[in-house]
Parts: C-alpha cells; structure tokens; sequence
C-alpha cells in the first residue's frame, strides 16, 4: 500500500477474545535499496522481539506477516516505526490461540509479490493508484443490484475455500497469469472496459497490482476492496460471501469472525482438507504409493 495506508481505519483485534496470540500481516509499496543490510538489520531487530514470520522485502516495498504475543507485536510496531520507510504502516491485527509460523524469517524477492518480472522496481512505482473502496461501499454495491464486476484476483486454490457468489473468477493457478488471464477474459467478453470493476484478494496486496495495471491497460473505473477479504470480514461481518477465506500461513483457512476453521493444507495436491477429513488424493493412494 501506498500513503494511502495510513488512512485505513484502525481496527481492534477480531476473533476469540480466549486467544493468546496476535497476528499481523500487511504491506507497502516504497522504493527500497541495499535489501541485504535492511534483511540483516531487520531480522536482528525483530528476532529480540520475539515474534515468528516472514517479511519480504524487495526494491518495490515491504510485504510482512508476523505473530507473537500482544507484547511482542507492540515491540515489532514500535521497531518498524522507528524507519520512516516503513513508519504508520498499517497491520491488519487477528487472534488465535497458536502462533502459525514456526521461525521469523526475512527474505529478499525481486517482488512482494510476483506480477511484473524483472522490472517490478520501476513499474508498480510509477502507475497510477486505483481507489480503495470501503467494504460496507462494496456491500451496499451488492445489495442494491448495482451493474459492476467483482473480480477475484485469487487463485483457483483459494477460492475453493470460499468466494463472494456473484465474483467473476479468472481461473488461474498463479498471480503472475492474472494479466493473461485478463486479456483472455476481454477477448471472450467476461470482462468489460467501460464496467466499473472491483478487485479484491486475501489482504489487499495482489489488487495493488491487479487494479491500476487494469487502469492502464483502459478500463475506465477499477476500485480494490481497502484492506482486502480480510477487512471486508472485519467490517461487514462477511454478508454476501459464501465459504471461509484462505490464508497463507499454518491457520490454512479463517471464518468471518477470522478464527480459524482446523483446515489443514495437502502438500500433494495444493488443495484445502476441511476438519477431520482427509484428501482425496491421499485416500485413493495405495500402500505402496505411501513408501
């Protein structure tokens, strides 16, 4: 997020008061350079704190996700607004009772996350920003029957675990094929330039890129959902969306209340494992396929 991230609305904690730890995960678009003395100075920093999770770092800006306890989280902040770069970045706060990562690490990436190859430094630096809606806007959007599109900019995977019933959804394995998938969407006439059209994705980072790309490439009214699915829970309570939403850490899966479901991840098949289930994938293995 740009500067806009600072206008984000705070947010108390959401989920089970009973939950002893914290869990953050945000992100900012700045021009960053010498990543391996910000990765060394970063991670000294933090692992004093005591906080577990990955930040990724990248000349484009600064992708975290962290968890700890409250007073763990409160010393990350006070460390990471000690750099003006990083200074009122936005953290979207949860709650659960295990922290879900098991080391801090942080890494360097050519991108936060991947979308425009070798020249993400310069590129997502220099288009233009599409407007962040507030959920209860997308909400009110939806009920009132207005005419636009709710795209999902999230893979395939994730959507299994739960999707708004009216999103248009570009079937992709990976983010890096959305602007493919877009193109294709286009030339079959599911997607429209002159139809306002609003993204959303996990946290909010993925239409940071998907909305002011599509600006560029002529659409005429692109909005990101401010703070993603996520916030959109917070908000909103979830109206209108069917399912749970896929995280990227051990938690695997949250609800609206973002607690999380007990959904496991299946390593061989990339798919979500609800609750005293097991994959299909895995049921139909033999004895031997298991050796």
């Amino acid at each position: 997020m740009r500067a806009s991230d600072n206008n984000l609305t705070p947010m108390t904690p959401y989920g089970s008061s009973e939950a002893s730890y914290v869990n953050v995960s945000g992100y900012r678009f700045v021009h960053l350079e010498y990543l391996p003395l910000i990765q060394a100075d970063m991670h000294a920093a933090l692992a004093q704190t005591g906080v577990l999770g990955t930040i990724l770092i990248a000349e484009e800006g600064i992708n975290v996700a962290l968890a700890g306890e409250r007073a763990q989280i409160d010393l990350a902040k006070d460390y990471l607004d000690s750099d003006e770069r990083f200074s009122g970045l936005w953290l979207k706060e949860s709650l659960s009772n295990t922290i879900p990562f098991s080391k801090l690490k942080v890494r360097i990436r050519h991108e936060i996350i991947a979308f425009d190859g070798a020249e993400a430094g310069v590129r997502q630096l220099e288009r233009p920003e599409a407007p962040a809606m507030p959920p209860e806007t997308v909400s009110e959007w939806i009920e009132s029957g207005k005419d636009f599109t709710l795209l999902d900019t999230r893979n395939t995977y994730e959507i299994e675990s739960g999707t708004f019933a009216q999103a248009e959804h570009l079937n992709i394995a990976h983010f890096r094929d959305f602007q493919k998938a877009v193109h294709e969407g286009l030339e079959q006439g599911t997607l429209a330039r002159d139809k306002p059209i609003v993204t959303f994705c996990t946290g909010g980072i993925r239409c940071e890129k998907a909305a002011p790309w599509m600006i560029e490439q002529g659409f005429s009214e692109v909005y990101q959902i401010e703070g993603g699915v996520l916030n959109y829970f917070e908000r909103t309570g979830g109206r209108h969306w069917d399912g749970d939403c896929f995280v990227f850490d051990d938690r695997v899966e949250v609800d609206k209340s973002l607690e999380p479901t007990g959904a496991t991840w299946c390593t061989d098949c990339q798919l979500t494992i609800q609750p005293g289930q097991i994959c299909s994938c895995q049921s139909s293995k033999t004895a031997m396929d298991m050796v």
